[in-house]
């Protein structure tokens, strides 16, 4: 009898994943487009000036020149008169913290960048600090990560404020000088406004952007804004010896110590996939929209075809697989200084991305219980734990609103960052907190993220800018 059931449920089954799949209807509400007249080339400027300031950070603070990074903050402080003139202003660490006060001090806003930027190597066809205008594009280390969002914060609250704007809470505008090397800037001013018991609304920093093919089937250009980090945590394996001459080498040395335990780790099933929160809001937000039919199947019901997503996660690797799992880079390796000389220390450094829900802890744990063996040294060299994922509601969307009237052709949704930002340490203070750059990039300009010939689009520049204006209007 078992094969009548089959024959009643494989139906109805099939009649259940097709009206899901027919009903996974896009729930968008089209916006108007929203341009204030604003003075272009001032902020064009404004971020020429910026990138002409040349704030590299570095882990060694003894190459760094400390001058630069107070040029920058009197800068900012000079150019932006009006913002000066109502704000109360500090220093913490290298960080610059403003208080506008809004008719309200409960609920309020923090805007967050940071203005130091990565060091510049050798290949770079221009000067990398001489914020060099063409027609098209602003050129420099920074002009995409990410002076051009800090330019974008305060040309559109000094505009704001010009114009007679009055906020209904207090702004916070929060600037970091170390965020590229993981700082004391950015937890700092966590730190403050935590101490003076300030709990913001919202709060919004770096992250996402505007990107292309971000889905399969989604023809439209996306608006990713990170609810959630995945954490990181850097391990170090250190084996040692006493050495010698290569001529006479043992059946064991450090290095073949540590090559048995990166084959253990590489091949172990170690870290399972798992779709969270913030994964899951990205599909149903853009599944909707896939040209697909068999795509929008797939997603509208993950409850039957998980597995087959997961699979698919598996064969695609790279930024879809990371979306679902821990992942783990081999990224330094340390032996001899001489190829004839065996080494008395070797170590390995691990790269780890903590996916949401899964700990540090728990994962060093795993680590020492694959590679099981007592002779390896096994240490968290730096540890930052995944975000809670914010909470995706009216805060939620009043970033896209803003998204949609400054480019009203993009798709907006919540997504999971895999990099970090400083705004990770925010989310002990507030529930709302976002991680989004006001700008359209393609693989090409993310490449130069870090890389060389760094530039930003005009284009860009504009729209940053239109994009905060429209932000604070809702404020």
């Amino acid at each position: 009898m078992w094969w009548l059931y089959l024959l009643l449920i494989i139906p109805l089954l099939l009649i259940v994943v097709l009206y899901r799949a027919f009903t996974f209807k896009e729930k968008s509400y089209p916006e108007m487009k929203k341009w204030h007249e604003i003075d272009e080339k001032r902020v064009i400027e404004s971020l020429s000036k910026m990138i002409q300031i040349p704030t590299v950070s570095h882990v060694d603070r003894s190459k760094e020149n400390p001058e630069v990074f107070q040029t920058f903050r009197k800068f900012a402080q000079e150019r932006y008169p009006h913002i000066m003139k109502i704000s109360s202003y500090e220093e913490i660490e290298r960080g610059m913290l403003f208080r506008i006060p809004g008719e309200s001090s409960e609920d309020p806003i923090v805007l967050m960048s940071h203005y130091d930027v990565v060091p510049v190597q050798e290949g770079w066809k221009d000067d990398a600090f001489s914020g060099k205008i063409s027609d098209t594009h602003i050129y420099g280390r920074g002009t995409l990560d990410t002076k051009s969002t800090l330019n974008a914060v305060m040309e559109s609250v000094e505009h704001v404020i010009k114009n007679g704007k009055v906020f209904k809470h207090d702004l916070y505008l929060a600037f970091s000088g170390d965020e590229e090397i993981y700082g004391p800037s950015a937890p700092g001013i966590m730190n403050t406004l935590k101490e003076r018991g300030i709990h913001p609304y919202m709060v919004l920093d770096e992250g996402g952007a505007i990107v292309s093919n971000m889905f399969p089937g989604v023809k439209e250009k996306v608006a990713v804004i990170g609810i959630a980090e995945k954490g990181f945590m850097n391990v170090k394996l250190t084996a040692t010896s006493k050495g010698g001459h290569a001529s006479t080498p043992p059946k064991q040395t450090p290095i073949t110590r540590l090559a048995k335990a990166i084959d253990k780790l590489n091949n172990h099933k170690s870290f399972k996939l798992k779709m969270t929160k913030p994964v899951k809001q990205l599909f149903t937000t853009l599944a909707p929209h896939s040209k697909s039919f068999g795509i929008k199947m797939l997603f509208a019901n993950l409850w039957l075809f998980m597995p087959l997503v997961k699979l698919i996660a598996k064969l695609s690797g790279g930024e879809f697989l990371a979306m679902f799992k821990t992942t783990q880079a081999f990224t330094l390796a340390e032996g001899s200084q001489a190829i004839n000389i065996l080494p008395s220390e070797a170590t390995i450094g691990i790269n780890y991305r903590l996916r949401p829900g899964e700990t540090s802890d728990v994962v060093l744990k795993r680590i020492k219980k694959i590679i099981n063996d007592d002779m390896i040294n096994i240490e968290a060299i730096a540890i930052s734990e995944a975000t809670p994922t914010s909470v995706v509601d009216d805060a939620f969307d009043k970033v896209k609103k803003a998204i949609n009237q400054t480019w009203p052709e993009v798709i907006v949704s919540p997504y999971l960052m895999i990099a970090t930002t400083d705004s990770r340490h925010y989310h002990q203070i507030s529930d709302h907190v976002y991680k989004f750059s006001p700008m359209d990039v393609s693989k090409a300009d993310l490449a130069k993220i870090h890389g060389y010939d760094e530039d930003i689009s005009i284009d860009n520049v504009v729209h940053g800018v239109q994009f905060y204006i429209n932000l604070l209007d809702q404020l």
